[in-house]
């Protein structure tokens, strides 16, 4: 009886014995990210490269879509890099 006590403890797996490592946990939000969006480029917005802004370039910008016709200022259907430095502010980030 002993013997099939002690083959048993010997045959035991060895993952009791294995160490565990403590779980990681993820870390804290960085507080100095600015949550903001930023103004894209007009270099950016240009996806065809083409020295244009159209409509559909212009759909990224929900603020731009909805003032797409009056930053247009000469109706073209499409904002020239003047154009679309205007309706930021004046600067176009190029």
């Amino acid at each position: 009886m002993t013997s099939l006590v002690l083959f048993a403890a010997l045959a035991a797996p060895p993952a009791l014995a294995q160490r565990t490592e403590p779980p990681t946990t993820p870390p804290p939000p960085d507080k100095t990210m600015d949550s903001t969006p930023k103004m894209m480029s007009f270099r950016d917005m240009d996806v065809n490269a083409d020295g244009k802004v159209s409509k559909d370039e212009a759909a990224v910008d929900a603020r731009l879509t909805s003032q797409f016709a009056k930053a247009d200022r000469d109706g073209d259907g499409q904002l020239s890099e003047t154009e679309y430095a205007a309706s930021q502010g004046g600067a176009s980030q190029y």
